[in-house]
């Protein structure tokens, strides 16, 4: 987004010593009992949040070729995903050339496994008899939150092509209406649900234009623009997209009279229930029930934290399998952004006229981009969506691509607007997905 702006320069100990800050402890367990004194929680935006900006993150960037051991050129790298809100994440390449992805039964609907061996029958990932998930992107079964969002994304595209049988829709054309119906309604999601929670509706607002008499919108891109075809920037893929991470709570609380299990722990063995960490069966009681991770009919869903300069203690050790060398996340992340050579925080804030005084910020120096944004977040917003620089990066990357996509609803019929039943006509938010699908939702308080 950025070609003029030098890489910045700094230190593997500089940024190590950066990392540590970023949790309020020595220890992983020391770092979550001082965060839960903290007002770490973020009214606006439900824990659910979090994980849908994981999946969509899944949806559009695959990047299995960099190295934090080298400088990368940005320019060189491309995402080994298609940087479009198409799904194929889930859908593979359709029922005829993925046919591992559908239901031999009804094959324009997508197969649903199911967990046997239990005293109850759930459903979960198609998996394999060594327990790993049958999906196109294994990341979206690396821990059960995620996982569990991906089969519901699978059982709301089933309901919509139950949806259409109801309506008698012609059969040789099912599976592709049922796919354009089940994307609109997720790019839906992701501009007017997602999007407008983590960088505010103001920017939003700014950047899609509506015309007041067709409703038809359009885009006004400032900062991110392509010669031939859209592309993921690395200002967006390792740093500004990146914020979620923040947003991560310790511990979630899946289910009525569940435990609450962490995220994750530093060894993912010998006990497996003492952790959400995926690539296995769900295990038995784990059935989410969504309105505690969404507001879905008046509940009082699990709050994600706020986006700030703060990790969960839980991302101070990853798993050693992880990296036995840098098991901090937050360092991890610092150095992709040193490895793909993105230039400072402020360098960025400066060229976007966005800019916030490094003494209100209370930074020194030139900062990487990626805490820069946090910290931008945490001060300018109190935390509870993103800085002026780092939300106009996300809405402009988010918007821009689906402006770009023939086939989105953005493009193809710019003054559509949301078909299927929903709390509110002409509206449709994750809650209103996640019912259409048949979601777990809690019985009792």
């Amino acid at each position: 987004m950025f070609p003029d702006l030098a890489a910045q320069v700094v230190e593997p100990t500089t940024l190590e010593d950066l990392a540590r800050s970023m949790f309020p402890g020595a220890s992983p367990a020391e770092a979550d009992a001082a965060a839960r004194l903290e007002p770490g929680e973020n009214p606006d935006i439900a824990a659910g949040f979090t994980y849908l900006g994981q999946f969509i993150d899944h949806d559009i960037t695959f990047d299995p070729v960099s190295s934090l051991e080298r400088q990368n050129d940005p320019a060189a790298l491309r995402s080994f995903r298609t940087p479009r809100f198409d799904l194929d994440s889930l859908y593979g390449s359709g029922p005829v050339a993925s046919p591992h992805l559908y239901d031999q039964a009804d094959s324009v609907k997508l197969l649903v496994g199911h967990n046997l061996g239990v005293d109850e029958e759930t459903d979960d990932l198609p998996r394999n008899h060594q327990g790993r998930a049958i999906v196109t992107d294994p990341r979206n079964d690396v821990h059960v939150i995620v996982s569990q969002l991906h089969l519901a994304f699978i059982r709301f595209h089933n309901a919509v092509v139950d949806h259409l049988r109801n309506q008698f829709f012609p059969g040789h054309d099912l599976f592709s209406e049922a796919q354009r119906l089940t994307r609109w309604h997720y790019q839906w999601v992701v501009v007017e649900d997602y999007l407008r929670g983590v960088a505010g509706s103001d920017v939003v607002d700014d950047i899609l234009v509506v015309d007041p008499v067709s409703g038809a919108r359009t885009v006004d891109l400032q900062y991110y623009v392509w010669e031939e075809e859209p592309f993921i920037p690395v200002e967006f893929s390792a740093a500004a997209f990146r914020f979620a991470h923040s947003q991560v709570r310790s511990r979630y609380q899946l289910n009525t009279g569940g435990e609450l299990i962490h995220i994750l722990v530093p060894s993912l063995a010998p006990n497996p229930f003492q952790h959400l960490g995926g690539f296995r069966p769900l295990p038995k009681g784990w059935r989410i029930e969504w309105d505690r991770f969404f507001a879905m009919g008046g509940s009082s869903p699990q709050l994600s934290r706020r986006i700030d300069t703060k990790m969960t203690g839980s991302f101070a050790q990853l798993p050693v399998a992880v990296d036995p060398g840098r098991r901090s996340l937050a360092l991890l992340d610092l150095l992709r952004g040193r490895a793909l050579g993105l230039p400072s925080g402020q360098a960025v804030a400066d060229a976007m006229g966005t800019s916030v005084a490094d003494a209100d910020l209370d930074l020194h120096g030139d900062t990487p981009l990626w805490y820069y944004l946090l910290r931008e977040a945490e001060i300018v917003e109190g935390g509870r969506r993103l800085g002026p620089s780092g939300g106009r990066i996300v809405a402009e990357v988010l918007l821009g691509m689906l402006a770009a996509d023939p086939a989105s609803y953005l493009h193809a019929s710019p003054a559509w607007v949301p078909e299927l039943p929903a709390q509110h006509t002409g509206h449709f938010t994750v809650a209103d997905l996640l019912r259409f699908a048949g979601p777990q939702e809690r019985t009792t308080s």
